[in-house]
């Protein structure tokens, strides 16, 4: 008997109930109801003479969904259709069908939104929302705008006093619900039958739900689902004071895709006109290595500032688009943008004195002053050591390789890992600061063997978590490429480089690839010189003829002398090599950037043994001993053939050779072959979720509830429901079943 839920009269079930159970022990009655039947279900399940078959029971796997097609078809279908179709419909077998025949119709079997949607929409209507009482079918419609039914949030929608009732209801008639909370009740509507809804609510009542979900929004105490509401509402003034009021702990947790989503809701005029969104943007751009796209807005956000007279936000501000100016070439404009910041009439607070040490830092690099550099982040550990939430935004971006090999910088740069250490272990930080805090760069400059292959353990693990921030892998993938070639991996060294050249290569990157493109193509010719491979240097010459350009860093002049006399000197041409390593020596002087090209001094040094003049390659290699023992630093040296290194160290006086021993000591220590981390990291599979929200994640895929959740980790369930809603925000997903989904394909499986 199918349809029984259609059957309200109470004889006609009792006469049903009486007749099941008057039948013979060997027959069966199959019931088809949307709805639990007034029947003697209890008392059947009870002695073992009920067998039930639930929708999730039901639901179809990818398996079930070929099959199903190929049976509709007479033919088989292909994966991707029956991918789309149960992605459309969380295998409901009912929709597949419709989807399906939706499909059949055209003279192509493919997938399309709007005619499948047609069909189903046609199905609710007619056999769902038709039969419903009145009272119940307006509450669907005027509660369709909320992602989750609970009491609460339906009664501010629609204004009944009696909401749990009516939710308890609709749960019992089974209206495709999934019940997050049975005890409260908290109710999901599928996501086809929410769209259907909400269509049949805008027919029905145009311009409704904009009201609706300004009631949504007064009501809802989590922010970023009121943020949400006010933005369907189109009340842009309420959204903008929600978003800034969560925006930094938002940024703090790498979840800019979310805010910047949130912003590009608002209308352009709201995005250009209000100077905290505009500011908002650019650094969401910033976040992403944006910099050419995160000028406008800055600058945008800087006119609405010094019109506001906010000298505080507009330093701010001003800090922020330096950083983009520096980071694209356009150095005379960072300069005057610096310059700006220091005649504003106020005084800048120890944290944006910090911010402006950093860019101070990047500036003297870029300019040729190396020896400025590390009274720059001296100062920002001065500045640390007495708050340190003054770390930030003075800390971005000093976990990269940039201040490595320059005079005195090892000691404040390991200070200013330690200090974010510090500040990660007793609150929650922005993911800078974590990234500066698991950094291994200071252990491979160092250059012991194992405590390097430690810190990549730590940052490894780091990477994983944080996998979603474009920045992070460059850095990554750089510093394993150093260690791989060190350990004499030449092949995944040139592997890691290569990645990086695809992450640059990408849209995101844009106009800014430019200034990003030739330094990672002479971390790769660093790897070819190492491995003394003059195929793969022949290969990158045609990347080094060009001259350096506007956009690019002033050491990029460095870079190519470099990589053109290495490549002369591995092709037996002495005289050009002469010419080239020369040039990149005085060069080096002054644009000096050791963890993307080593130091010329050394290729030198080697020259001069090629050439014959042993005391000339003595006198070019003993200032890098020496400042590898005042820095207490063997960073440039890891970056050099083997072979090469042994000749030289060959050349050192039986006199001197003391003083050198715990430098070959260091070196010898890179000999060992077995891999001691997990570099086999995917960007593909981006997260930054907590320790916390993963182990809830694998309790979502493993079919646990909140309230069994909550139990498993003593935890509330408005905890619990928290973490979720953190997780389907951060991985960018709408449902629970996409989560499970999600964990099982990235993370490991459950059984």
């Amino acid at each position: 008997m199918d349809d029984l839920h259609r059957v309200n009269d109470k004889g006609a079930l009792n006469l049903l109930d009486n007749l099941i159970n008057q039948l013979p022990v060997n027959c069966t009655f199959i019931i088809g109801s949307r709805t639990p039947p007034n029947l003697s279900l209890p008392r059947w399940r009870a002695n073992g003479e009920l067998g039930e078959l639930l929708a999730t029971d039901l639901q179809f796997d990818e398996l079930d969904a070929l099959a199903f097609g190929a049976s509709l078809f007479g033919k088989p279908i292909s994966e991707e259709l029956a991918r789309q179709a149960l992605k459309h419909t969380k295998g409901w077998a009912a929709g597949l069908n419709l989807v399906f025949s939706a499909a059949f119709n055209q003279a192509k079997l493919d997938f399309t939104v709007n005619r499948a949607n047609r069909h189903l929409f046609d199905y609710f209507a007619a056999e769902v929302l038709a039969d419903l009482p009145s009272e119940l079918r307006e509450f669907l419609l005027h509660c369709s705008i909320l992602p989750e039914l609970d009491p609460q949030r339906c009664k501010a929608v629609t204004g009944l006093n009696d909401t749990q009732f009516i939710l308890n209801e609709l749960y019992r008639r089974n209206l495709f619900l999934t019940a997050l909370d049975d005890m409260a009740p908290i109710l999901k509507l599928h996501d086809l039958f929410r769209d259907y809804l909400k269509c049949e609510l805008e027919l029905r009542y145009p311009g409704l739900k904009e009201d609706l979900h300004a009631k949504a929004a007064v009501a809802e105490p989590v922010l970023p689902l009121a943020i949400m509401h006010w933005l369907k509402a189109k009340r842009w003034d309420e959204a903008v004071t929600l978003i800034q009021s969560c925006s930094a702990s938002l940024m703090a947790e790498g979840g800019y895709a979310l805010l910047e989503r949130w912003l590009n809701q608002l209308p352009e005029h709201i995005q250009n006109d209000r100077p905290e969104v505009a500011q908002l943007k650019g650094i969401c751009k910033w976040a992403r290595y944006d910099f050419l796209g995160m000028r406008a807005p800055l600058e945008l956000a800087c006119a609405g500032y010094r019109r506001q007279g906010d000298t505080a936000s507009l330093a701010y501000t001003l800090f922020m688009l330096s950083r983009s100016l520096h980071s694209v070439g356009d150095l005379k404009s960072c300069s005057r943008v610096l310059q700006e910041v220091n005649t504003l009439k106020t005084e800048l607070d120890l944290q944006m004195s910090a911010a402006l040490h950093s860019v101070g830092a990047l500036q003297a690099l870029a300019i040729g002053w190396p020896t400025h550099v590390a009274p720059h982040l001296e100062a920002m550990v001065a500045a640390a050591e007495q708050d340190l939430a003054n770390l930030f935004p003075a800390i971005s971006d000093a976990f990269n390789s940039f201040y490595y090999g320059m005079p005195n910088t090892l000691k404040p740069l390991r200070h200013l890992r330690m200090l974010c250490s510090a500040w990660c272990e007793w609150q929650n930080v922005h993911w800078m600061v974590e990234a500066m805090a698991n950094t291994a760069w200071p252990e491979f400059w160092y250059g012991d063997y194992t405590t390097t292959m430690q810190a990549m353990e730590r940052q490894s693990r780091f990477q994983q978590r944080m996998a979603a921030v474009p920045a992070l892998w460059l850095d990554f993938h750089q510093l394993n490429s150093r260690v791989l070639a060190a350990k004499g991996d030449f092949e995944q060294a040139v592997a890691a480089e290569h990645s990086n050249l695809q992450i640059v290569g990408s849209d995101e990157f844009g106009a800014t690839a430019r200034a990003w493109r030739r330094p990672i193509l002479f971390n790769l010719a660093c790897v070819y010189w190492m491995a003394q491979n003059q195929q793969g240097l022949a290969e990158l010459m045609p990347h080094m003829q060009l001259k350096r350009q506007p956009e690019e860093w002033p050491f990029v002049a460095t870079g190519l002398a470099l990589v053109k006399g290495r490549h002369a000197l591995l092709s037996g041409n002495l005289p050009e090599a002469e010419i080239e390593l020369v040039r990149a020596q005085k060069l080096y002087r002054h644009w000096r950037y050791p963890g993307f090209i080593g130091n010329p001094s050394i290729s030198l040094a080697y020259l001069r043994v090629v050439q014959g003049q042993l005391e000339t390659a003595w006198t070019e290699f003993k200032p890098v001993l020496e400042e590898a023992i005042n820095e207490d630093s063997i960073g440039p040296l890891l970056m050099e053939p083997r072979r090469l290194l042994t000749e030289l160290f060959a050349l050192i006086p039986p006199d001197e050779q003391a003083r050198y021993l715990d430098i070959q000591h260091r070196l010898e220590g890179w000999q060992q072959t077995s891999p001691s981390y997990s570099a086999n990291l995917n960007e593909k599979t981006p997260h930054n979720l907590s320790e916390r929200e993963l182990e809830v994640l694998e309790r979502i895929a493993a079919g646990d509830c909140n309230k069994q959740i909550a139990k498993i980790f003593n935890l509330s369930p408005h905890t619990v429901k928290r973490h979720v809603s953190n997780i389907l925000n951060k991985l960018d997903l709408s449902t629970r079943g996409q989560a499970a989904a999600w964990w099982r394909e990235h993370i490991g499986r459950t059984d």
